[in-house]
């Protein structure tokens, strides 16, 4: 049945299609029934409810505790309603073991959860239907709601004060005399009651579970005399013209339940204490200290020649005399843990995989990322294979030569502690927020050419120049010394363009599909017109250098085509910002009015993401994914619990029309699907999983198994798999040299099975805080335009009907919004894919929210 997605509060996917549901309404098959559910389902709906409802009842007083147990016991700041109801019903796991909730009992948990009163105290994020997030309120804001409203009930004179104060620094915000703040202070009270006009302006859209707040903002603001609407963009405004925030705030900032760390937090705590206890890692200009220490031989690593080719898959390790002694004075002990320290303050100061590294020489490392780069955590060379009677067919060695963080980092240091918490780097348009410091990720730990030898893990691949599949694998622990830092741009320039859907005409039509304002600004940030690397179009060699890897990229890329694999992208918009980073704004504790006038308001650019339009781009991406295929291989041969990376097949049902529109449709060199012939099975494709098994990814073409492990700078993940396997190899260089020594696993299977849940919800928020903040500036744009006059038409495609319009993507910057159709234009067969011209009518960036009005189709 047609409805909007705000009037969705609890989902159960595949409810009709259970057991249960099938005994009471029999079969049904929604493409011939769309808009009409079975008979009896609505019986089966109210049954459900009540017996949730006594659910909720009968373990009321348990439901009572929630708020102490996770704000006050666990010093939670959000759960999701899994959470809530695993410890209500005493389901949480133990042991590695967890029990299955009924759908009843999550439905209970949730219906406690947004029951009027209790929203003050749990109250839904902006992803709640996907991901069950409720953040808890501190005790502080519950408390500060009952104020605020006492002092509106009883008139209290400190209510009076607030309005005087407030409605001079309107004044001289409007009379552009904000000079006259510089005398004003905020008392205790009135950060009060402005912290509850800032709950307005932030939660006061959410109609489905709409605060007490926003009922009393007309007793706070109408005495001001300076508005007419009492609504959330009245109490931004206002908090913008009292010196709160900038007019160009991202409220995404305040709704999400992600706790951005703040300048000068924990970050810089941890960092100051490594530059007391291990100033070698923080001075750009010391060695590293290679004394023995930590149990682990410094043995010193010798320059080799040119790469042997490995005689088997697996990986072996070269074992050193001095590794095999530390282990032989081990034989009193069971297991033996090389890369766990006890002190969470503690560095290694030896690498423990020193002696076992393998040194590339002087062989080229081609790093290549986007000019703004400031880490580069990612490189990759080749190395033709000589025939002989052991490698008889043509292939090419392949090495992804991936920064190494866990050289230093142990997983029982705080900062891993710290990664495990933030799980990414979280990329927004007006800063990063980084995983690690980026004293380190910019500095010692980045695949940086600055003339240092870095260390590496390294996952090679021998490519068979016939199929472009895998013959032979091996993971090691290496060193590189020659990297040759490009960027995407002038890579782009001397590659050939034919893996590229469109060709190069296509690459430059997204190259130019861009909009900004003010128009006359710069329409990129500073650095990005640094296209200058170190990459001379005149030196054949490098170009031949780039050609061959290119080349070997296209092979597996054909291979993984032939296994099943395609692309298919909607076009998705990026946003840049001048100046970069923007000044951080307070969200809580004013004391005092900031003039905001003094920072420049930011020049905003919209453009496409080229990642399907660029041949650097696709080259670099299918590297990536080679190194995830070997440490799939690794990680499987020798059992590792690591967090693999897959995707299911479509369903029986959608599988053959899924499998036909990929041979017919997709590209025969790209395996790009156009847009308009997949919109019809875009909502059949399955979701990406987190497992610990090295099940297949369907879209990727990959059948055994995908393991993400190239940024581990910033992807707590990809840290996990480098512990894990690091540890193998480690246990694989000593092997045989004592029979009472094992090597288990950093973590252990039992540690690792909450993992996928956890940090797929992790993921999936942190994601919805990109989109939604990428949105955010997009309609702040189009809103400036819209105020200075400027065309608002846009062409776009139609992605699905609605019942009085439809919904568009924009073909010139992919954004997508809300149109309205008249009944006669829907009448005239308006459809999935239709190319259509609209204009825009309304955006709201404090919501954010996009509205326009058909004009044709085209």
């Amino acid at each position: 049945m047609e409805h909007r997605t705000a009037d969705v509060v609890f989902r159960i996917p595949g409810f009709l299609f259970t057991e249960k549901a099938r005994r009471t309404v029999g079969a049904w098959d929604p493409e011939i029934q769309p808009d009409m559910p079975p008979a009896g389902s609505g019986k089966l709906a109210a049954l459900f409810g009540e017996e949730a409802s006594l659910l909720l009842g009968t373990h009321f007083v348990k439901f009572s505790s929630l708020y102490d147990e996770f704000w006050n016991h666990r010093q939670q700041k959000a759960l999701t309603t899994l959470e809530a109801a695993q410890f209500v019903f005493g389901k949480e796991a133990r042991m590695g073991q967890e029990k299955e909730l009924t759908l009843q009992e999550i439905y209970a948990t949730h219906m406690f959860l947004t029951q009027d009163k209790n929203l003050a105290r749990f109250y839904p994020s902006a992803a709640v239907r996907w991901t069950g997030e409720f953040m808890i309120q501190p005790p502080h804001e519950v408390q500060l709601t009952d104020l605020v409203i006492g002092w509106i009930r009883q008139e209290d004179p400190r209510l009076e004060a607030f309005t005087q104060k407030a409605k001079e620094l309107i004044q001289s915000y409007r009379n552009k005399e904000v000079s006259n703040w510089k005398d004003v202070q905020f008392t205790e009270s009135d950060r009060v009651i402005i912290e509850f006009i800032r709950q307005v302006a932030v939660d006061g859209y959410y109609d489905t579970f709409p605060k007490p707040h926003l009922t009393y903002l007309p007793r706070l603001l109408r005495p001001l005399g300076l508005y007419d609407d009492m609504d959330p963009r009245t109490a931004f405004q206002f908090l913008n013209e009292i010196g709160i925030w900038p007019d160009w705030h991202n409220l995404e900032l305040s709704r999400s339940t992600y706790q951005m760390p703040e300048m000068g937090g924990d970050d810089a705590v941890i960092v100051d204490r490594i530059r007391q206890l291990h100033p070698e890692f923080m001075d750009p200009e010391s060695e590293l200290d290679l004394s023995k220490e930590d149990g682990v031989s410094a043995a010193a690593v010798t320059r080799d020649t040119p790469t042997p080719m490995p005689k088997a898959t697996s990986t072996t390790a070269t074992s050193t005399e001095a590794t095999i002694n530390t282990m032989e004075n081990t034989k009193s002990t069971t297991e033996w843990k090389p890369l766990v320290l006890q002190s969470p303050t503690e560095l290694y100061r030896t690498d423990p995989c020193d002696s076992i590294r393998h040194d590339f020489g002087d062989i080229p490392v081609y790093a290549i990322d986007d000019p703004s780069a400031s880490e580069l955590d990612d490189a990759f060379s080749i190395e033709p294979v000589p025939i002989t009677t052991l490698t008889p067919e043509a292939s090419t060695w392949v090495h992804v030569h991936v920064a190494d963080p866990t050289s230093i980092l142990p997983p029982t240091h705080e900062l891993a502690i710290l990664a495990s918490k933030r799980i990414q780097t979280l990329f927004l348009p007006e800063r990063t927020w980084p995983m690690l410091p980026r004293d380190l990720t910019e500095g010692s730990l980045s695949l940086k050419n600055d003339g240092k030898p870095k260390n590496v893990l390294t996952f090679s691949a021998r490519i068979r120049d016939l199929d472009g599949s895998i013959v032979e694998y091996r993971v090691r622990t290496g060193l590189v010394r020659n990297i040759v830092t490009l960027n995407y741009d002038e890579v782009d320039e001397v590659l050939s363009w034919g893996n590229v859907y469109g060709g190069k005409e296509e690459g430059e039509r997204i190259r130019e599909s861009r909009m900004s304002f003010p128009e006359q600004g710069s329409m990129v940030r500073a650095y990005y017109r640094e296209t200058q690397g170190t990459l001379d179009r005149k030196d054949k060699k490098l170009v031949q250098e780039l050609l061959a890897i290119q080349k070997v990229a296209v092979r597996h890329t054909s291979n993984r085509l032939g296994n099943g694999a395609f692309n298919f992208t909607m076009g998705r918009p990026l946003v840049e910002l001048t100046p970069h980073p923007l000044p951080e704004v307070q969200d809580a504790d004013w004391l005092a009015p900031r003039d905001f006038s003094k920072i420049p308001t930011p020049e905003i650019s919209i453009r496409l993401d080229p990642s399907f339009a660029s041949p650097s781009r696709m080259m670099v991406a299918e590297y990536m994914v080679m190194a995830g295929r070997v440490a799939a291989m690794f990680s499987k041969e020798h059992n590792l619990p690591v967090l693999y990376r897959q995707q299911p097949t479509p369903s029986e049902k959608y599988l053959p029309m899924f499998e036909d529109t990929i041979q017919s449709k997709s590209d025969r060199w790209t395996g790009m699907v156009n847009m308009v012939d997949m919109l019809p099975l875009r909502p059949h494709i399955p979701g990406a999983l987190i497992s610990l098994t090295p099940d297949p990814h369907w879209s990727l073409g990959i059948r055994d198994g995908y393991c993400k492990v190239t940024s581990p700078l910033r992807r707590y993940t990809d840290m996990i798999a480098h512990w894990q396997i690091k540890n193998k190899l480690l246990a694989l260089s000593v092997k045989g040299s004592s029979s009472l020594v094992t090597v288990p696993p950093v973590f252990s299977v039992e540690e690792m099975v909450s993992k996928p849940g956890q940090i797929r919800d992790r993921e999936r928020m942190l994601g919805m805080l990109e989109a939604r903040s990428i949105k955010f500036w997009i309609t702040e744009m189009l809103r400036r335009r819209m105020e200075a006059g400027k065309s608002m038409v846009f062409e776009g495609v139609l992605l699905n009907p609605t019942a009085d319009g439809y919904n568009v993507i924009s073909s010139l910057l992919g954004f997508q919004n809300v149109v309205k159709a008249e009944p006669e234009e829907i009448a005239s067969g308006l459809g999935i894919g239709d190319r259509v011209m609209y204009e825009l009518v309304m955006c709201n960036s404090q919501r954010p929210w996009i509205s326009a009005k058909h004009i044709s189709k085209l």
